[in-house]
């Protein structure tokens, strides 16, 4: 009779954890190349447009910049000769030096001035294409999801990532899976008409522009020698 009971009890509890584990839903895997469109978003290459201008326009103040502070250059070099010119007076030649140590103090301000620029541009733009950046992962994260959950599937993988070893996180997928060209068109689809269409998307597989190396305008601070005495 005990022998009877413990089968019965094995059979139940062998027919729960069958009922448990045919409740969880089959996976479903869909894969979408989430740095692909990124960069082939239209409201990606309209920022990176105006990231242009605007890196443009500090180009442009910081080489005047330099143009002013190489005028004042050019004006101490005169002072210069003219207090080691021997035909100088000695009351000009004072005034000569005196001026000329007036210069040297705005150059060097000057050139302060334009590191601290420069470094400030930078620090910006930096920042501003990182908050760019995250709010398009977002946005377009919650479309890849939404696409992906009409396709039926338990799981989305970005088959974009790369490993510490170098190594795509999605080493291969049917195409059948992949969902980026839906993605890529729903997100798409609002673009205004004022817009430029965005470029062909790229070839799976490219090294994104933006996504993983995020473009900082570069402003290079020439040297200023120090002004001598």
């Amino acid at each position: 009779m005990k022998k009877f009971l413990h089968a019965i009890l094995g059979l139940g509890a062998f027919g729960t954890a069958a009922l448990y584990v045919s409740a969880e839903p089959a996976l479903n895997v869909v894969v979408v190349d989430m740095a692909k469109v990124y960069d082939n978003d239209w409201k990606t290459q309209d920022e990176m447009t105006k990231l242009t201008g605007s890196r443009t326009s500090a180009q442009q103040q910081f080489d005047q910049m330099t143009k002013d502070g190489q005028a004042l250059m050019d004006q101490y070099k005169s002072l210069d000769e003219k207090a080691k010119n021997p035909l100088t007076s000695p009351d000009a030649k004072t005034q000569a030096q005196t001026e000329q140590q007036k210069l040297g103090e705005q150059i060097m301000a000057k050139r302060n001035d334009q590191s601290q620029f420069a470094t400030t541009v930078q620090r910006e733009f930096q920042q501003q294409i990182q908050n760019f950046h995250d709010l398009m992962m977002e946005e377009i994260g919650a479309k890849a999801t939404e696409i992906g959950k009409a396709h039926g599937a338990t799981l989305i993988l970005d088959k974009s990532g790369v490993g510490v070893l170098g190594a795509r996180g999605v080493i291969y997928s049917d195409p059948g899976y992949d969902i980026t060209a839906e993605v890529l068109a729903a997100v798409n689809k609002d673009k205004p008409a004022s817009v430029a269409a965005p470029a062909a998307p790229a070839a799976s597989g490219a090294a994104p522009s933006l996504s993983t190396s995020p473009a900082i305008p570069q402003i290079t601070v020439p040297g200023v020698t120090t002004p001598s005495k």
